[in-house]
């Protein structure tokens, strides 16, 4: 059977990101309260994967076009969250995307009102725990690409964690 998702086969690829962030923390100067991953399509998964097993190590995530088809280890451990996602995405659907949504929803312990973010159509979940917000940003249109908007939100979403 071939694998929809990022593979991440015997979590092979965790352990590397995991190995990699190390590696880099103890050769550089970093602030180990500012890991962030982020990622598109395949990416995307990965990025849910992280968020979902990583929350020890990784502060917060920003998943474009993606969905938990890689998987969605348990973890005690929380990140913040914001998803980019187009609605007439033919490749990964957008419930797809909004299944993901609601799986860091409820691990955030958010309620399901929100406030607009912003200008590009984004929306804030109220009630999440402290420090961990999720964000959606469901776009119209698009496909199966990450809009014009994402680096801009990607940033802004990532330096509130200063």
């Amino acid at each position: 059977m071939q694998t929809k998702g990022w593979a991440n086969t015997g979590d092979r690829d965790i352990r590397f990101v995991c190995a990699m962030i190390s590696e880099v923390q103890q050769g550089a100067c970093t602030d180990p309260q500012r890991v962030f991953a982020t990622g598109f399509s395949f990416g995307g998964m990965m990025s849910n994967a992280i968020g979902c097993q990583m929350g020890a190590v990784v502060r917060a995530i920003v998943p474009m076009a993606g969905s938990l088809w890689s998987g969605c280890a348990g973890s005690s451990n929380k990140v913040a969250a914001l998803f980019i996602h187009a609605k007439d995405d033919n490749v990964v659907p957008y419930a797809a995307g909004m299944e993901a949504r609601d799986l860091f929803l409820k691990r955030n312990s958010c309620s399901a009102a929100t406030v607009p973010l912003g200008s590009n159509g984004c929306v804030e979940y109220q009630g999440c725990d402290s420090g961990k917000p999720v964000i959606w940003c469901g776009t119209e249109t698009g496909g199966h690409w990450y809009p014009n908007f994402s680096a801009q939100e990607s940033k802004a979403f990532f330096d509130r964690f200063k």
